[in-house]
């Protein structure tokens, strides 16, 4: 899931810490650091992450944070897939993880029910009912749980759902602000120029050769806005 919520390309940029080193003896927290490495974080490092002791102290925190620092910043795989390719939650490499993973879980429960069910079955068989009615309330339990856990599923989509429409909206007005921004230095400019033309048109003829310098950084601005406009156009 993590791997399917950064991407692969970002991998280079994750620090995975360490701690509780007071806890341990030296030769066990080495011990268990190379077991993270050779076993659990292995896919992720040959990726370019960062496996750190944080010791508790704060030369351990700065040295961590320096390393942080130093990171160019990288556009997650599910930030690409929501807002640049404008999947659905569903859609995505983590939304497609996490459903193979709640199948998997709702499977073993039906297939627990399906051994329960039929151990139910046997005690009746055998007019056995104390054993039934236990079986029938671990069935019951069961079956709650399989369906809170499919509810909270359903919740968390729509929540990932309703994250992902709030981070557009959000993206979508610092994008149009910051337009709003450009436009008006484009206007601004053009303005300046326009006055710098009037003042030497009511000087007369003179001055011919910088006004057509000074109307062309007009006609050069008025396209560099209409271009803008077009690329927020597209974007949007």
């Amino acid at each position: 899931m993590f791997r399917e919520l950064c991407g692969e390309k970002t991998l280079k940029n994750v620090i995975l810490m360490t701690n509780m080193w007071g806890r341990v003896t030296p030769q066990q927290g080495a011990y268990r650091e190379q077991q993270l490495k050779d076993k659990y974080f292995k896919a992720a490092i040959e990726k370019g992450a960062q496996l750190c002791r944080h010791t508790n102290t704060p030369e351990s925190t700065r040295a961590i944070l320096r390393k942080i620092l130093k990171n160019k910043p990288l556009v997650l795989k599910i930030q690409d897939e929501l807002i640049n390719q404008h999947m659905d939650i569903g859609q995505t490499g983590a939304g497609a993880e996490l459903n193979r993973e709640i199948r998997e879980v709702v499977e073993r429960y039906q297939r627990e029910i399906r051994e329960l069910e039929e151990s139910m079955r046997k005690a009746m068989e055998e007019k056995d009912e104390e054993t039934r009615g236990e079986l029938e309330e671990e069935r019951r339990r069961m079956q709650e749980e399989m369906e809170k856990f499919r509810k909270d599923s359903t919740e968390m989509e729509s929540k990932f759902e309703k994250a992902r429409r709030e981070m557009e909206e959000r993206i979508n007005a610092r994008f149009e602000a910051q337009m709003g921004r450009i436009q008006e230095a484009y206007e601004a400019e053009i303005r300046r120029y326009e006055q710098k033309v009037e003042e030497l048109e009511r000087d007369g003829h003179k001055n011919a050769s910088e006004i057509n310098y000074l109307k062309k950084k007009m006609e050069d601005l008025r396209k560099g806005a209409n271009e803008a406009k077009r690329k927020y156009c597209i974007i949007m």
